[in-house]
């Protein structure tokens, strides 16, 4: 699914900056962490447990740095 979904926004990503192009790439790195999970959707709209995963991934990232702020 996410490979598919990458090939799909290919042409996307070239039209990016060159700094752009590595948060784009994240965004799968990070969708890819949830995978399992988003294959037990079976879903006819893939695009939509890309996105929750990667949301997930960002509350996650979010969540760490206000408990590194707290601790510091």
């Amino acid at each position: 699914m996410l490979r598919k979904l990458e090939n799909d926004w290919k042409s996307y990503k070239r039209a990016l900056r060159i700094e752009d192009k590595k948060h784009f790439d994240k965004l799968f790195e990070r969708a890819e962490q949830n995978a399992d999970a988003s294959s037990y959707m079976n879903t006819s709209e893939p695009f939509k447990a890309f996105l929750i995963s990667v949301i997930l991934e960002q509350e996650k990232e979010i969540h760490n740095l206000k408990q590194r702020k707290i601790e510091a």
